[in-house]
């Protein structure tokens, strides 16, 4: 029996029409080395009366892509980020016909917006204690009760990416105010205001359309005045366990208030990092509740949304040594383990997805696309 695995993407221009050619060259390499066969699709490519799709796969050995039409693959890894809704709610659609015509599966389900994810993680009374205390922004009047409560607040979109939109709001001085941030396009923020009414007015444009969270904020910098998170990355093997690939301080650039690498962030690896901000014996303590945290993370997960695959989980720590649960995805990236250079996590990374999926064909553990009404996510780089 074939055993494949279609990673669907949503189509750009050029040729072939997707980005982050690099990444699935990859897995295709990784689906030769185990015996499965890897191609990259659209949906939109999809022909319900050959019941066929048109899809891409790299020739390891001409090192050049191939394009060929296709039966649909037993099994979807889903790497689509959709830049509006409308693309969203035509792959929906799409996958939607090919799941009516054919066995299509998915190796896992995505999660939903940070709001429900947040919901969900504080179900666990072991994570509650992890967890910033978050509302729905749901006017801009909360926020004015926020900053006359607690002299500041972060936002984020409820759908948001690589830092995109994120806000750091303040009241640095009597009758004085300031924003530090990203904006939609991931540019800096860096403003000052006059009045509280200017920058509630400035925020209310800014979020206007889209949903957002109103969070406590956290003061997650290094010594030297630099943002700074770590990146987790958790996924299931060729067993089907979850196992956790690596793990990566990303530092952001001075006086950003985000440390992702699309916002100009640094990688590096976590022990030495923690050593020199914490001392040793703290930076081994933390390091631990690390580690015990990314595995109880996607446990408690699965207990909400049904069987995943991988996660991408961010960890913040304060200057007083507290861990904190910022967020987790699903589409993770792997940016952080090539910039550090560390070979193993970044063959894992890989190599992973491909071996669970070989895992699920050979032992038919398969499970239905489920599509929640998501809001549509920006585009993250692996």
């Amino acid at each position: 029996m074939e055993r494949s695995i279609g990673i669907m993407v949503c189509e750009t221009e050029g040729e072939p029409p997707f980005a982050d050619k690099s990444f699935y060259a990859k897995l295709c390499a990784a689906g030769e080395a185990l015996d499965v066969r890897v191609f990259v699709f659209s949906p939109g490519r999809f022909d319900p009366a050959s019941r066929t799709v048109i899809g891409y796969s790299f020739d390891c050995t001409e090192q050049t892509w191939v394009r060929r039409k296709r039966t649909m693959p037993k099994l979807i890894y889903d790497r689509s980020f959709y830049p509006d809704n409308s693309r969203y709610v035509s792959h929906r659609t799409a996958v939607h016909e090919m799941q009516r015509l054919s066995p299509v599966r998915l190796l896992g389900r995505a999660l939903s917006g940070k709001w429900e994810v947040q919901r969900s993680l504080s179900a666990d009374p072991l994570l509650k204690p992890y967890l910033p205390v978050t509302e729905k922004l749901r006017s801009i009047r909360q926020l004015e009760e926020w900053l006359n409560d607690r002299g500041e607040a972060f936002l984020k979109p409820d759908a948001g990416t690589q830092g995109k939109g994120v806000l750091h709001v303040y009241r640095c001085e009597e009758g004085l105010y300031r924003m530090n941030g990203r904006d939609r396009d991931n540019r800096v923020v860096n403003e000052r205001f006059d009045s509280l009414t200017a920058l509630l007015d400035n925020v209310n444009r800014r979020t206007k359309g889209r949903q957002y969270l109103l969070q406590q904020y956290l003061t997650l910098a290094s010594q030297s005045g630099e943002a700074f998170d770590i990146r987790s990355l958790v996924q299931k093997d060729g067993t089907g366990r979850w196992q956790l690939t690596g793990m990566a301080v990303r530092r952001g650039q001075p006086g950003s208030v985000t440390s992702n690498i699309h916002g100009g962030g640094v990688a590096e690896e976590p022990l030495p990092f923690l050593q020199a901000e914490f001392g040793y014996r703290t930076a081994q303590s933390l390091a631990l509740k690390l580690n015990d945290l990314s595995l109880r993370i996607p446990q408690t997960l699965e207990g909400h949304y049904g069987r995943l695959a991988e996660l991408g989980i961010d960890l913040g720590i304060d200057r007083s040594g507290n861990v904190w649960i910022i967020e987790v995805n699903s589409k993770p990236g792997r940016t952080v383990f090539t910039q550090m250079a560390n070979e193993r996590a970044a063959v894992s990374a890989v190599s992973n997805p491909i071996a669970y999926a070989r895992f699920l064909l050979d032992s038919a553990t398969l499970i239905r696309p489920h599509w929640p009404m998501l809001k549509p996510q920006a585009s993250r780089k692996p």
